[in-house]
């Protein structure tokens, strides 16, 4: 097994693991999951990064690197305090497909529902200030990165 193998395969058992997941909490227990995911995520990006702006910062690199493996179109860009994530064709989307017509049960109907309550519960938990918007098969996202950086 090649390199992109095997990293199609990781990805392929992710992907299936999660819509297992999905499938057993049902849509309207899906926020429990993502609550519990959302604070293992912060617990470890406090312990793995503990600059506040470093932390602010991973929320939309960690999204980036997620979009990465799904060979996604994005671009990310800080400025004045500001991370911005710009996502103009989502490969997840591109990945559901593919993987629906092999058989797999999705329970969600975009893959927007998990990723964006997920983001605010993380974004939450490390106290971040956080927006998005949602396109067809893309969104954009900006985070405050610098000092003070909350929402009131």
């Amino acid at each position: 097994m090649n390199d992109h193998e095997k990293a199609q395969f990781v990805l392929g058992v992710y992907f299936r693991t999660q819509a297992a997941i999905e499938k057993y909490m049902g849509a309207e227990r899906l926020p429990e999951w993502t609550e519990y995911m959302a604070g293992i995520t912060a617990e470890s990006t406090r312990k793995r990064l503990p600059d506040a702006s470093d932390q602010r910062r991973s929320l939309l690199d960690g999204l980036a690197s997620m979009l990465e493996v799904y060979g996604s179109e994005y671009t990310t860009t800080e400025a004045d305090g500001v991370r911005h994530l710009k996502v103009e064709r989502c490969g997840i989307y591109d990945y559901r497909e593919r993987v629906q017509q092999q058989g797999v049960e999705l329970t969600l109907k975009r893959p927007c529902e998990f990723c964006v309550d997920f983001r605010y519960r993380t974004a939450r938990e490390l106290d971040a200030a956080l927006s998005h918007q949602l396109a067809e098969r893309g969104c954009s996202w900006t985070c405050r990165t610098d000092t003070g950086a909350t929402e009131d």
